[in-house]
Order: C-alpha cells, then structure tokens, then sequence
C-alpha cells in the first residue's frame, strides 16, 4: 500500500487522537490545533503542544504539510509563526521539536530557526522503527531569529484557558 492511499483506520486514529487533544486541557498539558490555508485550500497543519507548561514554561510544536506544498518556506513560516505564539504570546521559556532523520527539511527548519540539537530517539512510522533527532530553542535563542512581521490577536482571551496567567 502507498502512503498516499486512503487509509480508513489510520485517519481515524488520526481523529479521534484530534478529539481527544481537544477535550484534554490541564495546566500541565494542552494542545492547539492550527489549519494551514493557502488561498483558500488547507494544505497542512501545525500544533502547539504545552508540555508541563505551568510549571517549565515548555512547548513542543508538530506539524505536516502536504507533499504538493513543501520546498517553498511554508514549513519555516509555519513554525515562524507557532514560535512567535508560544514565546511572545504565552511566554515560553523553551520549545522542542522532533523530525525523523531522514526528514531533511524539518531538520533544516529547525536549524534555521535556531533550534539546537538535543540527542535522538526513536518511534514507530507506518509500523517501522525510525530513527529521530530532538531539537531544542530557548527563548534567548529564539529571539535572535524572532520575526517582526507576525501580528497575534486574540491571545490575552486564550490564556485563561490554557491556565496561562
């Protein structure tokens, strides 16, 4: 079977572990989900994950774009702006990331970004071992890349939500 092909229980793996993101908001742990929208075509997503977030000011981010629309900087502008809302608006003191080894772009987004590598670890992609490399960016890292162009509205009525003060 092709990756590409429709994959029923997949995709309802994928949902329910959408709904259940949703529906899961602590202090110690939340997650926003962000559509991509180019033109008016969703092409890709891109998440904030609070890990312990009231206690270590950490995020991690995911994110996935569709195959078509890779290799033009939307990876980068994605993250650009993920970190933007996580540093700026909700006051993050680190954010950490992942990408499978052999995902040369993520990497190189991470890179790019300021992001330091932070050792390996493994997981399963379509039931295989794979290979992962961890990145880490603290806030004074981040500010040395920090976009000027990224506008946030509404943050100030999210925080109470996530428990953010």
């Amino acid at each position: 079977m092709s990756l590409y092909e429709e994959n029923p229980l997949r995709e309802r793996k994928w949902l329910q572990a959408i709904w259940r993101g949703r529906g899961t908001v602590r202090p110690d742990a939340w997650r926003l989900y962000f559509v991509v929208v180019l033109g008016n075509r969703a092409v890709g997503m891109q998440d904030l994950i609070g890990v312990n977030f009231d206690t270590f000011q950490t995020v991690t981010s995911f994110s996935w774009l569709a195959s078509d629309f890779r290799q033009r900087g939307l990876g980068r502008e994605m993250r650009s702006a993920i970190l933007h809302l996580a540093f700026e608006g909700f006051g993050a003191a680190e954010a950490t990331s992942e990408a499978f080894v052999d995902n040369t772009a993520s990497n190189r987004v991470s890179a790019a970004l300021g992001y330091q590598p932070n050792g390996s670890d493994w997981a399963t992609r379509r039931g295989e071992p794979a290979g992962l490399n961890r990145w880490t960016l603290r806030r004074d890292g981040w500010a040395t890349t920090r976009r000027a162009d990224i506008e946030l509205i509404g943050v100030e009525e999210c925080k109470p939500v996530l428990y953010i003060p």
